[in-house]
């Protein structure tokens, strides 16, 4: 599969680094890269020298083209079906954004979400909200932006119908992408892994050790795998780049702002504060998301629930914690 463009939708952290690695690799000959953004001094920034003014820590973007969101139509070809379009904004955003630029696209074109999140507080997948003919893909795994923009090796999970083809056109010289059949599993990965990384943050900032945390990461990858069988993907998917390796990452580093999330709460700081201050903190939201969707109501989430009541500011890290530790006894595979 032969990209003639690759247009990143949404430049902020992740979307910019996944453009700078594109841009700055052997991926990048034979097609272009695009950054579309929806902040005109950024644009302009970007098409003078290179400079992302929006994104600390990220490099000058070389040989990048940049434009404005309203400019998308009138300088893409929808007769164009190798085109590929990167879903880099919100992922509650990303169903709007989606149909706000579908007509101006081809049929056929490649359309891949890197967002990790639900698509509604009902706890719809991206995939069900964002709908192209050939299925979204899902880019996701674990990656922080500052990595990329530091030319540092990554590998993540491409999920899709057509994954090997895809991930041989994305693939880059220090990113590795490994081909999934299971897009439905890595976007719950991707959505409640930050649940559990705000649960470990919480256990970090209440001083808890190591060992609660890994304990937590444990039992929240076994939640994962619930609701990856509820929403009919294949539990598998779990152990692999988009579920452990991104749950080890984002539990365990500060660079993750679910995990930094889950600190500021352990130290007793609310959750209403934090979130006003308007720091994109995706758990927050998937927490309860997953909660809310009629495919899980059967479902064992102790871990789910306790950070949806502890975001809602229902009960406190100290109550949840004790709560968890008090439940009876689980009987299956610890």
């Amino acid at each position: 599969m032969n990209a003639s463009t690759i247009n990143v939708v949404g430049a902020g952290a992740f979307g910019s680094a996944l453009a700078h690695v594109w841009c700055s690799s052997s991926a990048g000959e034979g097609h272009r890269v695009r950054l579309w953004c929806r902040d005109a001094a950024q644009v302009a920034a970007l098409q003078a020298r290179g400079d992302n003014i929006r994104v600390p820590g990220c490099p000058p973007l070389r040989g990048i083209e940049a434009g404005h969101w309203d400019d998308f139509a009138g300088t893409n070809d929808p007769n164009d079906p190798a085109a590929i379009v990167v879903l880099a904004v919100k992922a509650r955003a990303q169903a709007a954004v989606f149909a706000s630029l579908r007509p101006h696209l081809h049929p056929d074109c490649t359309v891949v979400t890197v967002s990790k999140g639900f698509a509604d507080d009902q706890g719809r997948l991206l995939s069900e909200a964002v709908t192209p003919s050939s299925g979204l893909a899902v880019l996701s795994g674990p990656s922080f932006a500052a990595d990329l923009f530091a030319d540092r090796p990554a590998a993540l999970t491409l999920a899709h119908c057509s994954a090997s083809k895809l991930a041989e056109a994305l693939s880059a010289p220090l990113l590795r992408l490994y081909p999934s059949a299971d897009p439905v599993g890595a976007q719950v990965c991707g959505a409640l892994k930050n649940v559990i990384a705000i649960a470990c943050g919480c256990a970090d900032g209440m001083d808890l050790g190591a060992s609660a945390r890994s304990a937590l990461m444990t039992r929240g990858l076994r939640e994962i795998e619930r609701v990856i069988e509820a929403y009919g993907g294949d539990q598998r998917t779990a152990t692999g780049l988009a579920g452990f390796g991104d749950l080890a990452l984002t539990c365990q580093d500060a660079q993750s702002r679910n995990h930094w999330f889950g600190v500021q709460l352990g130290q007793g700081h609310q959750a209403s504060d934090l979130l006003a201050q308007g720091i994109t903190v995706e758990g927050a939201l998937a927490a309860q998301g997953v909660l809310s969707g009629p495919r899980t109501q059967a479902l064992d989430l102790p871990i789910c629930h306790a950070v949806a009541h502890l975001v809602s500011g229902h009960l406190t890290p100290k109550d949840l914690m004790s709560r968890l530790l008090a439940r009876r006894q689980a009987q299956d595979v610890g």
